[in-house]
């Protein structure tokens, strides 16, 4: 037992925040009751079989955070963090807690080893060590004492009485046995690029997206190790490797409190990465195989349209990039005219690449959740539900409770946690607002999209609000994450001044997979798009009915309503509206319904805003498109002779305006379209697109044609300039400006009969849970707030109470009269919905 033992020590912090700490600190060591500083076994958490060490659990978490940080190139740091992060219940008051629950309060556990940290220089992980449990936080400002910054936690700990963080560090150290030598390896050092030189620019960016890369790998490790001492989940992918990890440290040493030698640790460390790297590594190589069958099968097919010997020249053009070693890690694009196979192309291209750079998964990123169901089916018809995680809110496991999953529902809801599967596939919103998020849930994933193949379908879809975020996430993430980016679309956005802002400032080349000729494009040529010019609506309608199967798309819900309303009056069976004013369910059946007529020759007249266009496979012999942006045209123009069955004179799609104005966000999209159709006689060209979108980028920075303004409209939240060195590292902030969908709506919920009823009587009863608004996203319309304040008026919703977010009301459809399922959510008089698709 040790009694009224006092040192005093000066120490002060020399990191990029700022001289934190530089005072006299007196540490005392004294008994406490049953549980004694320096001469008891400590414990981190319970389970029904028992008690889990601090020792177990800080060895295991931070060699598994090693582990997972190697793979970006700070092994040191992620050990250290994962070593330290719960240094806090090597305290008298978590004992206490951990032995009697429910008559001791919260403990603060965290910023003991952040103080540790710090003292040691190590900034990124202290601040990774800080928000472990509750999210990154700011950094705050020098002596701030109030809230909930990183910097007053630190002062307010520095201040504290006895038993105070700072002598619980002292403590935990002298328990951990850290050398020195260990913490000088954890401070900040580029990894090498390809390349083997050290990128030249270092920025607060680039320091703040490391912190997020620490935090997940430490995050990861943390929740793992807590999941395998509590219920040694089997079907969690990373068991045999937490398995051989705690064989590797000794059961024995761990329970009796007993923490390896720091060198013993690091050698673990290695060993979880190598592991993981040879388990990655032989699902690609495996997937890879797989892949070049099921090319050689399409290659081999007898009987070939001339179209489908082009989508076969492609796909051996993108085979063969891929197993080229010429083709390092980095950035790419693949420009494809629609319906020339390029999702199975990219995929193929993406798992070559992966197994010739020794990469770790293909992460496929699509725009819309509209379309994505269609690429994990494609996917999983090649490759097995057993590689492919789809991770979308409306993923069908994601839909269930655990006791209703399968083997493969729970495989997947463990692998969307940190996204450690061979493919994934999710959207847009998840992959950038993750990367740009503080939460742990959310950054749990991030350290896994280090070293891989990223895929982003539709690239010209990019948020335009949030582009130049956007774009230096893809730079960072190639530049020192080891990733390789694929910019993969028909219409490639003009984003070069971007590339060179993100990229060091310097003039990127940025290589294409799969170069096409003129001639090559004009063999893939199916559709001749004419400018129609002016139309009024019902001369519109009655032009469509001429047609027996026709694609009408128009850029607000209101005109697609009127003009189905038009043409049901003559064939009501042929004749289908789709907008976001119906629920989805609604809208994949009617989907459904739609292909089946096409295939059949049966009367087929759609009408639709843009939810058609980002990829749907269906074919059209005609088409029309309101005025809108060019690839908005072309993506239109994709859906119609989509097999090539006809001559392309014969396929037009027809460009026109109508009365009724336009979205205000349009604008400048139609402006561009209608400078470029004035100068180029043929839209469908690289040319004419090229010119297009630097049209575009033109006119959203005001007629200046360059990215590199401030804070303009293609960085409408200021993402940028907030990781900027005056910005103090708001974190937070940050994680709340960055939303790539953020528009004022409030979803209503559908009582279809079937489950939309019976969910909606679970929300009215108030029997609400994460999974249950999960379901009911099949069942949501948004609508706009004085939209809702007219629906409320006249009694057609009931507001059932909190919804997702406490900040709002969640409101239930009671006139069930305003609502088809052929054509949505009936709003006499909206006016404001041209947002929406």
């Amino acid at each position: 037992m040790t009694h009224g033992r006092v040192e005093c020590m000066k120490w002060s912090c020399r990191s990029t925040a700022g001289p934190l700490f530089c005072s006299a600190v007196c540490l005392r060591y004294r008994a406490i009751d049953e549980v004694m500083i320096m001469c008891a076994t400590y414990y981190a958490r319970t389970s029904d079989h028992g008690y889990e060490t601090c020792a177990e659990h800080l060895a295991m978490a931070g060699c598994l955070a090693g582990g997972f940080a190697k793979g970006f190139g700070y092994l040191d740091d992620g050990l250290l963090a994962g070593l330290v992060h719960d240094l806090g219940k090597y305290s008298d008051a978590f004992q206490r807690r951990i032995r009697n629950p429910d008559h001791c309060g919260p403990v603060d556990h965290s910023t003991a080893g952040a103080l540790l940290l710090m003292r040691h220089v190590c900034p990124l992980a202290a601040m990774a060590v800080a928000g472990h449990h509750a999210g990154l936080p700011d950094l705050g400002s020098y002596g701030e004492l109030e809230g909930s910054t990183f910097m007053s936690r630190m002062n307010r700990a520095r201040r504290a009485g006895d038993c105070n963080p700072l002598a619980l560090a002292q403590a935990g150290e002298a328990q951990l046995d850290i050398p020195q030598s260990a913490f000088l390896h954890g401070t900040r050092s580029a990894k090498p690029m390809t390349s083997g030189k050290r990128p030249e620019r270092w920025s607060l960016y680039t320091d703040m997206m490391l912190t997020r890369m620490l935090f997940s790998a430490l995050v990861d490790a943390d929740r793992l190790d807590a999941e395998f001492f509590t219920s040694n989940r089997i079907d969690r992918a990373e068991h045999h490797i937490l398995e051989s990890l705690k064989k590797h440290l000794g059961p024995q040493n761990l329970a009796s409190g007993r923490v390896p030698a720091f060198d013993a640790l690091r050698e673990a460390s290695l060993t979880v990465s190598v592991e993981r790297d040879a388990e990655d590594r032989s699902r690609i190589d495996r997937l890879a195989a797989i892949m070049e069958n099921t090319a050689d099968g399409y290659l081999a097919a007898p009987g070939k349209r001339p179209i489908d010997i082009r989508r076969c020249e492609l796909l051996e053009r993108c085979l063969a990039r891929g197993k080229d070693p010429s083709y390092g890690t980095g950035l790419y694009t693949l420009t494809a005219p629609t319906g020339s196979g390029k999702t199975i192309s990219s995929i193929a291209f993406a798992l070559e690449h992966a197994r010739t750079n020794n990469l770790r998964r293909v992460i496929y990123v699509i725009p819309y959740t509209s379309i994505i169901d269609q690429t994990v089916g494609q996917f999983e018809a090649i490759f097995g539900t057993e590689a492919v995680l789809p991770h979308y809110s409306e993923a069908p496991y994601q839909l269930k409770n655990e006791s209703d999953m399968d083997a493969t529902d729970l495989r997947r809801a463990l692998a969307a946690e940190n996204w450690n599967a061979p493919i994934v596939v999710t959207t847009a919103v998840q992959f950038f607002e993750s990367l740009y998020s503080n939460a742990t849930s959310r950054c749990r994933k991030l350290h896994n999209i280090a070293d891989s193949v990223i895929v982003f379908d539709e690239a010209q879809t990019l948020p335009v609000p949030y582009l130049r975020p956007c774009v230096r996430a893809i730079a960072e993430l190639v530049e020192r994450y080891g990733s390789t980016a694929v910019l993969c679309t028909a219409t490639q956005p003009e984003l070069q001044p971007l590339l060179d802002e993100s990229f060091d400032g310097d003039h990127v080349r940025v290589p294409e997979i799969s170069p096409f000729t003129r001639d090559d494009r004009d063999s893939f040529r199916r559709v001749t798009i004419k400018r129609l010019g002016d139309i009024a609506l019902d001369a519109l309608a009655e032009r469509l009915g001429g047609h027996k199967q026709v694609l009408c798309v128009v850029n607000t819900r209101s005109k697609a309503q009127y003009l189905h309303d038009r043409l049901a009056d003559d064939d009501a069976e042929g004749s289908f509206c789709l907008t976001t004013l119906q629920c989805a369910a609604d809208r994949q059946r009617l989907f459904a319904e739609i292909r089946d007529r096409l295939d059949a020759g049966a009367s087929c007249r759609v009408v639709s805003t843009s939810l058609i266009e980002a990829g749907v496979d269906v074919d059209f012999p005609v088409a029309y498109r309101e005025e809108a942006g060019l690839d908005s045209v072309i993506q239109t123009a994709g859906r119609c002779n989509r097999e090539g069955r006809r001559p392309a004179s014969e396929s037009v799609v027809h460009v026109f305006s109508t009365e009724g104005g336009c979205a205000p966000f349009l604008r400048q999209n139609i402006a561009a379209f209608r400078a470029v159709a004035d100068r180029h006689a043929d839209l469908n060209t690289d040319e004419a697109v090229r010119a297009y979108f630097a049209e575009v980028l033109c006119l959203r920075n005001g007629g200046v044609a360059r990215a590199n303004v401030g804070n303009d409209a293609l960085d409408r939240k200021c993402i940028l300039p907030l990781h900027g060195r005056d910005a103090n590292w708001p974190f937070a902030d940050i994680a709340k400006q960055f939303r790539l969908i953020d528009t004022p709506t409030i979803p209503v919920y559908i009582p279809l009969p079937g489950d939309g009823a019976l969910l909606c009587g679970r929300l009215e009863r108030g029997d609400m849970d994460r999974t249950l608004f999960r379901k009911l996203g099949r069942y949501a319309v948004n609508v706009w707030p004085r939209h809702l304040e007219q629906l409320k008026s006249v009694g057609a919703v009931l507001a059932v109470g909190p919804g997702k977010s406490d900040e709002e009301d969640c409101f239930v459809l009671r006139d069930m009269g305003l609502y088809s399922s052929r054509l949505g959510l009936k709003l006499d008089g909206a006016t404001a919905d041209g947002i929406f698709m």
